[in-house]
């Protein structure tokens, strides 16, 4: 049985663990990487130092939480399954137990949009755009004259959203320095290589919204994907998680921001930078789809470079979180 919540607004325990994450203050770190994977977030966590992380808690939900220290900076990564609904979850209920200043970064696999970005591209975006189904173009009631017209678009497609650009830098950096060494075996025999200052696109599914042809449903997307290319030029990757973290870290900023205008103190006292790292695990213009092992050595390869770059980046100790499970005070 769950235990007892309460604010139905903002449902915490009396120990204070937020409702789906389940986790409260000092169990997770300043510096997080989100990962869709379980199994991806315990490899990376065999980087930690001792080789496992100091707290591991899986929630009801199923979102897993591993927080430890990498070189003996307090990272935690938490795995939270695909899309952008567990992605609000995720940055809201973390934001309310970290005192602070944030770094997300998000690891996870992609699609690429070009066809020089071939499997065995790692890809640091700079920005990030949302792709996401107009529910009313669907909609029995909407009339053919308004598909036709154009009033209507079976799908939205947003503006791009900027990543922090020292995170994206950092990550890119880091990237660089620990490259796999090349193996005829793995991507056609091809180095594998790090790709920065690139354009993601974030869809709110992996069938309707990245073009993918079902003849059991209706989707309206036999040409989503030159529609994309068309409004957003050389775009690279497709996804579905990057876009939405970096529009809640904006609007926690603004929410900051807000609050210093108004002459009031911030809830948490600190700021979001995101970033991302995107291993191409499928190329949609060659229907190419990544091996076993070529996944093993991206993974390897990307989660110890962002271990590496959230190691790197600064935070101020007065905008850290003052106790945790790194320092066993928590």
């Amino acid at each position: 049985m769950k235990d007892v919540l309460s604010n139905a607004n903002f449902p915490q325990d009396a120990q204070g663990r937020t409702y789906h994450v389940a986790t409260k203050a000092g169990q997770v770190a300043n510096r997080i990487i989100t990962v869709g994977d379980q199994v991806r977030a315990h490899r990376i966590a065999k980087a930690f130092d001792g080789g496992k992380p100091l707290f591991e808690f899986n929630s009801q939900r199923n979102f897993l939480t591993l927080t430890g220290t990498f070189r003996g900076v307090p990272i935690s990564i938490v795995a939270i399954g695909m899309g952008f609904s567990v992605v609000d979850f995720f940055v809201r209920e973390c934001r309310a137990v970290v005192e602070g200043d944030m770094v997300i970064v998000r690891l996870g696999s992609c699609g690429s949009m070009q066809p020089e970005l071939g499997i065995g591209t790692v890809v640091v975006p700079k920005a990030s755009f949302g792709i996401s189904r107009n529910y009313d173009y669907f909609h029995h009631d909407t009339t053919s004259d308004e598909r036709r017209s154009g009033a209507l678009e079976p799908y939205l497609i947003t503006k791009p959203l900027d990543a922090d650009h020292e995170v994206h830098d950092a990550l890119l950096a880091a990237l660089e320095a620990d490259k796999p060494q090349k193996n005829p075996e793995l991507f056609g025999g091809e180095q594998a290589k790090a790709v920065g200052n690139t354009v993601n696109a974030s869809a709110d599914s992996f069938y309707g919204s990245q073009g993918r042809i079902d003849p059991a449903f209706v989707d309206a997307n036999a040409n989503l994907m030159d529609v994309i290319k068309e409004r957003r030029p050389g775009v690279a990757t497709l996804e579905m998680e990057t876009f939405l973290l970096n529009h809640l870290a904006a609007a926690a900023n603004d929410a900051v921001d807000l609050a210093h205008q108004n002459g009031q103190e911030p809830v948490h006292k600190g700021k979001i930078r995101t970033g991302a790292v995107q291993m191409i695990f499928a190329n949609r213009n060659t229907s190419a789809f990544i091996s076993p092992e070529e996944c093993e050595t991206l993974e390897h390869w990307a989660g110890k470079s962002v271990l590496t770059a959230l190691a790197n980046i600064d935070i101020p100790a007065e905008r850290l979180h003052p106790q945790g499970v790194w320092n066993t005070a928590a």
